[in-house]
Formats: structure tokens, sequence, C-alpha cells
């Protein structure tokens, strides 16, 4: 078997983990009205709502993923919050509310109409002025939720990460200090081995207009932004399984890249966090 080729199923579920940057920049302006938190919430539920659509069988939903959503900076200073993980029935079976949102589907004839639905909300928008950004911190809660995770289900896939922030890490402190420490948890958590090989570590830095994004670079030496550099360093290869998800969103990768996207658009956000949460390619069985 193919490393990171384990197939989601109810019998052995795959787990997602979303670390969300709740820190006071991500209440910058991002697009239509929304700043980055906002954002980043409305992307991650209905992601999460994707993932319930996709494994339901009429009224039932088939636990094929456990998902943790962990905030870090959202209740000010350096927090770091197990906001929720739980199953995907439990999910679906109790959402925080619903709210109605816009969206935009084909008319049919090759245009788009704008409808309304309701849509169930699991994550809020946080980014208290105070929020600082500590993601080593948070990579830290991450690890041990997955050592927990592969101790009870030894034989499962392997779980993925997905990091959500719109800056370097930073606790008060020595910047340096927390981007090392940020280095060296994330080596530390894809260097664990489980029987469907290494944890994996996706990344996406939300950008500031004009988005000159650097996505999946194979090299390091072709990224010019720090947070790039930084992504570059705490991402995991692309492993071949994903490679077809990638090309699905329109991502270019080679058998170097590593899963990151550094600046990102809205847009890119939308497809990087639907590649990050596929599963990989026909993982659902």
């Amino acid at each position: 078997m193919s490393i990171n080729s384990k197939q989601w199923s109810s019998a052995t579920p795959g787990y997602i983990i979303f670390l969300v940057d709740q820190s006071g920049s991500m209440g910058q302006d991002y697009t239509g009205g929304k700043n980055k938190a906002e954002f980043t919430a409305l992307v991650i539920n209905r992601t999460i709502n994707d993932l319930i659509f996709t494994n339901s069988a009429g009224d039932k939903v088939k636990d094929r993923v456990f998902i943790s959503i962990i905030g870090y900076g959202g209740q000010g200073g350096n927090s770091v919050d197990d906001i929720r993980s739980d199953y995907l029935s439990a999910f679906a079976d109790s959402p925080l509310r619903t709210e109605k949102v816009k969206k935009k589907v084909s008319d049919g004839a090759g245009g788009l109409v704008e409808i309304e639905e309701e849509m169930a909300i699991y994550l809020e928008p946080t980014c208290p002025e105070n929020g600082l950004t500590p993601m080593g911190e948070a990579l830290d809660f991450a690890k041990q939720l997955i050592e927990g995770w592969i101790s009870k289900k030894p034989d499962n896939p392997a779980p993925v990460i997905i990091n959500v922030s719109d800056g370097m890490p930073y606790t008060g402190g020595n910047a340096m200090d927390d981007k090392e420490k940020a280095i060296s948890v994330a080596n530390s958590i894809m260097n664990i081995k489980t029987n469907d090989g290494n944890p994996i570590i996706f990344n996406v830095h939300v950008g500031q207009p004009p988005f000159n994004e650097s996505k999946f670079e194979s090299s390091e030496s072709k990224i010019l932004d720090e947070e790039g550099k930084l992504l570059f360093k705490i991402s995991s290869k692309v492993p071949e399984t994903y490679r077809e998800a990638a090309r699905k969103y329109e991502f270019v990768t080679s058998a170097d890249s590593k899963g990151f996207v550094s600046n990102a658009g809205p847009e890119t956000l939308i497809k990087f966090i639907n590649f990050g949460s596929s599963g990989g390619t026909d993982r659902i069985a």
C-alpha cells in the first residue's frame, strides 16, 4: 500500500484538525465586506457542511471522518482552544445555529444566479484585539490530539492538519523563538509514524491585496516572502494520493511540492481548504 492511501471509512475514519488563527489581525478587511476571521469561518463551516453532505446516505450521516476545530488567540493572548472535536454525525446533529447565506449556482443556461440557503454554523468568527498568534502552541496541542488518536486507532488513515493563519507565530516575546518552536513541533508531527505513513500538515496564509500568491513550491529558493518561507518549512510534501485532488482544484503540483499557499486570495483559500479536507483521491469507502 502506498503512503497516505488508506481510505476513509466508517470502520477506519479519517481525522482532520482545523487550526484557526483567531489573532487580532484576523479582523482586517478581506473580501465582500467580510474580514479574514469571518471569511475563514464561512469557508470552514461550508467545508464541514459539504463533508456531511458527501458522507450521507439518506438521513444517515456516515462517520467516515472525525473533525477537531482548534482556535488560537481567540480568547485573547496566547489561548489555544479545542472549539469542537466530534464525529461528522455529531456535527450534523447539533450545529451552533443556522444562518442564511448567499450562494451562486448554475442557472442551467451557462450563467449563475444567486440564491439564499440555510447553512449550519459550527465555528463563530472571533479576533479579539489582544489575540496573539501562538501557532507553535496550537501545533503542540494538535500533536497531542494526534498521538491520542493514533494510540487508539493505529490502522486508520494518517491524520491531516489544515492550518489557516494570516501571519507569523508570535506570543509576545522573541519572534525568532516562536518561529523555531512552530518549525520544531511541525517537524515532530510530520515524523510521527502510523500504519498509513506520517500525519500531513497543510498550511494556508490568508493574504492581503494584491494577493501575490506563492503556492505548492518545491524549493524554498523560489519563495520571496517570510510567511511563505515559514510555511514551506512546516508543510508536508503533497502525497501522491492528493495530487489528483490538487488538479481538481486547479493547483499545479510536482513530486516535491509542499502543501501550502502564502498570500492566498479568497478563491484560493476556498480551494485550498477543500483540497486539504478532501481525503485525497477516491478515499471514501
